[in-house]
């Protein structure tokens, strides 16, 4: 399966998203803070990032940005209702309302995964 980095900075939302994706056979790695994640995304590579989409500060955006340029493909979860800024698109990757179905987790980051992989030419795994 999936090498898949949780952020979230609400220990017991991200400890119960990393055991959900364990349990559905993925190698789960936690982060509680956007620096600490963008410094694991530079040193352990990951298939998918999934994150909380308000961190702390402006940190969240910027472990987007930095997301997105590593080529990282990000899940993003929000327990508020998110709604672009006037005059500018929504250019947000996989976004998922918290709370959230179980499945619906889990599909999404299978397929993500799984574009990713397909993506690569050649896997280790």
């Amino acid at each position: 399966m999936a090498r898949v980095l949780v952020a979230e900075n609400d220990t017991p939302i991200r400890r119960m998203i990393a055991g959900i994706l364990a349990d559905f056979g993925h190698d789960v790695r936690e982060c509680a803070e956007p620096a600490e994640t963008s410094r694991r995304l530079r040193s352990d590579p990951v298939d998918v990032l999934v994150t909380d989409l308000v961190l702390d500060g402006r940190e969240g955006a910027q472990l987007l940005r930095d997301s997105s340029a590593m080529g990282v493909p990000t899940v993003t979860l929000s327990g508020c209702h998110f709604r672009p800024q006037p005059g500018r698109r929504a250019r947000l990757p996989q976004l998922r309302q918290k709370p959230f179905r179980v499945a619906d987790l889990r599909n999404v980051v299978d397929t993500v995964a799984a574009v990713t992989a397909a993506a690569l030419p050649h896997s280790d795994r």
